[in-house]
This record gives structure tokens, sequence and C-alpha cells, in this order.
């Protein structure tokens, strides 16, 4: 079976180090994807118990499951797809802690003046950037109406992933009229 926007298909292997690979393959873009693969991970942690890491690109979603004994294909269609009311409490919960969140917050602190620089006029170099944004982050997530946090949030939910569009993918899943294979 080839994906098409009619069809999405979920495969499994082991890779070169005898590792579990779950691949889901589809045409729906990288924006999907990446809210897809979020909230796919949180997904197999709370049904599972197994950290996954997930990557993804315009053409799917390959998540790593490096401590799965034995994967049950079987079990695996119901992982998939998630409801589309639960998707964006999924994506959120993982947002905050992803290399994603944290290089925007960076740049959206940066841009509102929080993160001094050490000298006026010259350049800080990026790991005093990163040192000094996980810091203010620290600080700004005891804060759930900071204006940065939020921000950062909208940006990222809204810019960067297509979570709009993921939950219209759910929701044509859930009806049917896309097939999972």
């Amino acid at each position: 079976v080839v994906p098409s926007d009619q069809t999405i298909v979920v495969e499994r292997f082991r890779d070169e180090i005898g590792d579990w690979r779950l691949c889901v393959l589809s045409p729906f873009g990288g924006r999907v994807h990446a809210a897809w693969a979020l909230a796919l991970s949180a997904r197999i942690r709370a049904a599972a118990g197994l950290e996954s890491d997930a990557i993804w690109s315009a053409d799917g979603i390959i998540v790593h499951l490096p401590e799965a004994d034995d994967l049950d294909l079987a079990a695996m269609p119901d992982l998939i797809p998630l409801e589309p009311d639960e998707l964006e409490h999924r994506v959120v919960g993982e947002l905050g802690a992803s290399a994603l969140f944290g290089a925007r917050f960076r740049e959206n602190a940066g841009r509102a003046l929080l993160i001094p620089r050490a000298y006026p006029g010259k350049r800080t170099p990026l790991w005093q950037q990163r040192l000094k944004a996980q810091t203010l982050l620290e600080v700004a997530k005891g804060y759930s109406d900071f204006p940065i946090v939020l921000e950062t949030y909208r940006e990222c939910l809204r810019d960067v992933l297509d979570v709009p569009g993921l939950k219209d993918l759910l929701a044509r899943l859930q009806s049917r009229e896309i097939s999972l294979v």
C-alpha cells in the first residue's frame, strides 16, 4: 500500500541495532507531522510506558522505541489515531519540554530584551544565550500567564505546528474518510 491523501500507512521494523522503529507514512506535510509526533510520543509513553524519540518530515514520522522488547503490531492501530479532543492537551504537554519550545522561547525573550547581553554592542556566544534563556524559562514556567511563555506557545502551536490541520486529519481518520493500513 502506498500512502496517499486517502490512506495512511503504519509499519514497524527492527533497525540495524535491533531497536523497534514505528513509521507513520502520509503526505500531509511536516507541520502536521511535527504536532502528531509530539502527541504520539506522549501517547506511547502513557499507554505502553516506553520512552520514544520521534522525528518527522514532510513524508511521515519515525518513532524510535529503544526499550521495546516485543512490539505488538495489533495494538499499534489503537495508538496512532488520537482523539481530536485530546490532541491539543497532549501537544501542549510535550511542547514545553521540547527543543523547539526552548529555541522559540530564546528568540522571543531576546526580542523582548529579557536576556541581557554581556557587553553592549558585542555578540553573546550561543551557549551563553541558551544558558540564560534556560534559566529564564525555568523561572517563567512558574507563572502560567507570563507573556513570553504564552507567545511562545501560540507561535509554536499556530505558526510552526499545524494543530488545527492535524485535528481535521484525526477527525477524518475517526470518521473513516481516511483509512489507516
